[in-house]
């Protein structure tokens, strides 16, 4: 299932328009119109905020699969988006944790590149990042520390956090994502769909 397949099916699921979404994301509703229908490929960034929206992870809309116990992660097989803006690839190393809560991640970042800032997972979200080549500069909320290659950081993730690559070439960095304990607050109550 595309992307914008997902996105739509759990809007629907959730009982909310695209309207909704747009208030709830802060990306506008012709935005996710176009990304529905396939007519554009968002950023990632864009991507985050539309899964914080849909109060899921990247992961969740890109991975519908059921838990297997054994799930060997072949390179040509994983799930990967590549911002169309800035080449900055993602990488999803661990599809069978996600509906555990668990995400495991590889971003590569180009010479120069930035995330452009994801937008805050629910309380008590931690995150791991761990710098596999390269120098990278990590921004959560009002904190900023640089990590070479072999750091690793871990925080909360209920701010806005970017990561910025440093140095002349790529930067590789895989981030481990736990959402076992998140709390998610209530949403407001949502317009029915059909009176629309």
């Amino acid at each position: 299932m595309e992307i914008g397949d997902q996105i739509k099916a759990r809007r629907s699921t959730l009982g909310i328009t695209q309207s909704d979404l747009a208030d709830r994301s802060g990306v506008s509703k012709a935005m996710i119109c176009d990304v529905e229908a396939g007519k554009k490929n968002p950023t990632i960034r864009l991507l985050g905020q539309i899964a914080a929206g849909l109060d899921c992870s990247i992961s969740a809309l890109i991975d519908a699969d059921e838990t297997p116990r054994f799930v060997p992660e072949r390179r040509d097989q994983q799930r990967v988006l590549v911002d169309p803006e800035n080449g900055m690839e993602r990488r999803l190393l661990s599809s069978a944790l996600i509906r555990r809560g668990i995400e495991v991640i590889q971003y590569t970042y180009p010479p120069g590149a930035d995330c452009g800032g994801f937008p805050p997972h629910h309380r008590g979200t931690y995150e791991t990042a761990i710098v596999i080549k390269g120098q990278v500069r990590m921004e959560i909320g009002s904190e900023s520390i640089t990590l070479n290659e072999g750091d690793a950081a871990t925080y909360a993730a209920d701010v806005v956090h970017s990561a910025y690559n440093l140095g002349d070439s790529e930067a590789v960095v895989v981030y481990v994502v736990d959402s076992t304990r998140a709390s998610h607050p209530a949403r407001p109550a949502q317009r029915d769909p059909q009176a629309e």
